[in-house]
């Protein structure tokens, strides 16, 4: 025994027969999957790409059993739609056909009314019985719901076509509403010192501490017909206040914070008269590059 470990060229023979063997077995298994790479070893990066899609075979497909389903489900419907369909073609004809009472006899007559509620009951049999997977079709018992992934948020109204008043003359819808609508604003809370900027021009309002002044429209309209002068020296600000919690000292704390527009100074002090607008005077020189501007803030 000592003497074969000791055989350099029985060593490697034995280290080839092992590598022959492994190499059997490996394909040995390719031939009994199919597959090229049965594992990480085989290719890592091969497997990572291979698992992806497999991922993806098997979601097209599943969509193709769903879309199979689907189209077996409506071809089931169809085929039900088609033979009520075929019903009410028979019930016209009936009709029309006793229409005309000078030809026909009242036994003939009463046997077209018998043939077209047999037919009627034939229709409400058809939409009592049409299943798929234990679901009636036509009865009119199937709802939907608008959810996630469906375009949900876009749905602005539901329409109703048609609906199966069955003998009550009137029937329930019922929309559930999960989530309320909102709606999208701009505020501003000038606790201490706030900007805003028109056509470049900036504007600076100031509040007292712990004060917040919400939804307020800043409006400046330009006056005078004749060059860039406001109407009589004038610059008005009309303050639009929303929030009735905002007190009119709040908002005059705020309006006397106007400082510049312009580079032009604007002083004074301004009166609030009432509590859902206020009208601000102030003494202002020539202003050359607005027209009239609303500013929400």
């Amino acid at each position: 025994m000592s003497r074969i470990n000791t055989n350099v060229s029985s060593l490697v023979a034995q280290k080839t027969l092992s590598r022959s063997n492994g190499d059997l077995q490996s394909a040995l298994t390719r031939l009994s999957t199919g597959l090229r790479i049965n594992a990480g070893k085989d290719d890592p990066a091969g497997l990572i790409a291979s698992e992806e899609l497999r991922s993806d075979i098997t979601s097209v497909t599943k969509a193709i059993t769903n879309s199979e389903r689907a189209a077996q489900l409506i071809g089931t419907a169809d085929s039900a739609l088609s033979q009520v369909s075929s019903l009410l073609n028979d019930i016209r004809g009936l009709v029309v056909e006793a229409a005309n009472t000078g030809a026909l006899s009242d036994e003939q007559i009463a046997a077209n009314q018998l043939q077209i509620d047999s037919s009627l009951e034939a229709i409400d049999r058809i939409a009592q019985t049409t299943t798929f997977q234990g679901k009636t079709l036509l009865d009119g018992s199937l709802d939907f719901q608008v959810s996630a992934g469906t375009g949900y948020s876009t749905v602005s109204e539901l329409t109703i076509d048609q609906a199966n008043l069955g003998s009550t003359g009137s029937i329930d819808v019922e929309v559930d509403i999960s989530a309320a609508a909102t709606q999208a604003g701009l505020t501003a809370d000038p606790l201490a010192t706030g900007q805003v900027t028109i056509e470049g021009q900036t504007f600076t309002l100031t509040a007292a501490s712990g004060q917040t002044i919400d939804n307020v429209t800043v409006a400046i309209a330009q006056g005078g017909a004749t060059g860039a002068a406001y109407a009589a020296g004038t610059l008005t600000i009309t303050l639009d206040n929303t929030d009735a919690a905002i007190t009119a000292a709040a908002i005059q704390t705020a309006i006397d914070g106007v400082a510049e527009f312009a580079g032009t100074t604007v002083t004074g002090t301004g009166t609030i008269d009432g509590t859902d607008a206020a009208n601000v005077n102030a003494n202002a020189a020539q202003l050359d590059r607005v027209q009239d501007l609303v500013v929400r803030i």
